[in-house]
């Protein structure tokens, strides 16, 4: 499945990084969902069930590893990717244990991050053509 064919929604509450990154994501993707925290996140993406959720970690109101958590609770094939600035091993041990299988550091390199979202949407691809394992 094509990057430009899927939906993102990106949970970021810095809103510099959010709209940077929010700028380079429709350059990428069918269409971008936005919110600033890991609530608005939630609602969002019960409204808007997109392809991918991308969401940073440490966000007021509720945390993206919390909102990740409730949206497994939704959906526990969701395909999620975290975008943050704390390369802690406590954070990425609980994103591991809630199947969050990419862990994206900023500042990022574009063509890292080109690449990780290319990974996303193959993972996408392969769990549509095989239902059965949907692990991430």
């Amino acid at each position: 499945m094509a990057l430009q064919n899927l939906t993102i929604l990106y949970v970021e509450d810095n809103q510099e990084t959010q709209r940077l990154v929010a700028r380079l994501l429709t350059t990428m993707v069918k269409e971008v969902y936005l919110a600033s925290d890991g609530q608005e996140g939630l609602e969002v993406y019960k409204d808007k069930t997109p392809d991918i959720v991308l969401t940073d970690i440490n966000m007021p109101n509720m945390n993206g590893l919390e909102m990740s958590s409730e949206i497994r609770n939704l959906n526990q094939a969701q395909t999620i990717a975290v975008f943050t600035a704390f390369n802690d091993p406590d954070y990425m041990q609980e994103a591991s244990r809630l199947g969050i299988g990419t862990y994206l550091l900023k500042p990022f390199e574009r063509e890292q991050f080109f690449n990780s979202l290319n990974y996303l949407a193959m993972v996408i691809q392969m769990q549509k053509e095989n239902p059965s394992q949907n692990n991430q």
